[in-house]
């Protein structure tokens, strides 16, 4: 069993990025981190119920903390960051077809999708992707449990995708089936977020990726917010296992996704 923390970033409203990131690893370190997340916390004599990176990375006075925390993260033994990300317009630009299939549509072997997929919800994409990440890393025969902070609208948004998951197995006739470990996928659970130090460190990871990402997109330049973004998304991710781990999917990464498909069943009408 392993066990998967995970928050959100531009979700829902007008966002231009839907970011989905947080911590993953065995319930031993997982209980590790949250003792030494809360010592830290107590040695600057701040409470849990308060912590909202958003609020606190406005305040100098909160940048120790935030370091030693985000140190906390990053040097953790087989606890270790992922971060999927994708551009809504990026998104939006595909046809009705392409964007089915990449949140979740089925192709069969004569070219036609016959599940529906969430075309008109883009963070099924990031979503998905990250869901496979953790359970590819649950051992074989294992799952990987999902804790998702209840109270906020993530968690309605991890019910439905769960949902979808369930009720749309593969069929035997998928001509593309890229999610090996869809056995693995255990239960989706709601802790309270001011009493989850796991949920806390997915917090601050996913607040200075989507700083990061929304410079990248306004700029196209990834280094506009204060230094203390950049370093505090520096030592939360110290520990990665791998890049591949930690995407952010543009037009040219999707597109890679719907060419891959179009190789397999090239009769596949993805303009429809």
């Amino acid at each position: 069993m392993i066990d998967a923390y995970l928050d959100e970033s531009g979700i829902h409203g007008d966002a231009k990025i839907c970011v989905i990131a947080g911590y993953f690893g065995g319930p031993g370190q997982m209980r590790r981190l949250e003792a030494e997340w809360k010592r830290t916390l107590s040695r600057f004599q701040f409470s849990m119920k308060n912590f909202h990176t958003k609020s606190l990375i406005k305040s100098q006075r909160h940048y120790p903390m935030l370091r030693a925390l985000a140190r906390i993260l990053g040097e953790q033994k087989k606890v270790y960051p992922v971060t999927w990300a994708v551009f809504v317009d990026d998104f939006n630009s595909f046809s009705l077809q392409q964007r089915r299939f990449m949140t979740g549509a089925t192709l069969d072997l004569s070219g036609k999708l016959i599940t529906s997929g969430c075309p008109n919800k883009p963070y099924f994409v990031p979503f998905q992707s990250i869901l496979k990440v953790v359970t590819d890393a649950a051992p074989v025969g294992g799952k990987a449990r999902f804790n998702f902070g209840i109270n906020t609208q993530f968690a309605e948004y991890a019910v439905a995708l769960f949902k979808q998951i369930i009720d749309n197995p593969p069929p035997k006739d998928s001509a593309i089936s890229t999610w090996k470990s869809r056995d693995r996928l255990g239960d989706a659970l709601f802790p309270l977020a001011t009493e989850t130090a796991p949920l806390q460190g997915a917090d601050l990871l996913v607040h200075v990726t989507y700083r990061m990402l929304d410079d990248w997109r306004t700029t196209g330049r990834p280094d506009r917010s204060p230094p203390i973004v950049y370093e505090l998304l520096e030592l939360s991710t110290a520990n990665m296992r791998s890049k591949a781990d930690h995407v952010y999917q543009d037009k040219e990464l999707l597109q890679g996704a719907i060419d891959q498909a179009k190789g397999i069943v090239p009769q596949w009408n993805d303009e429809e």
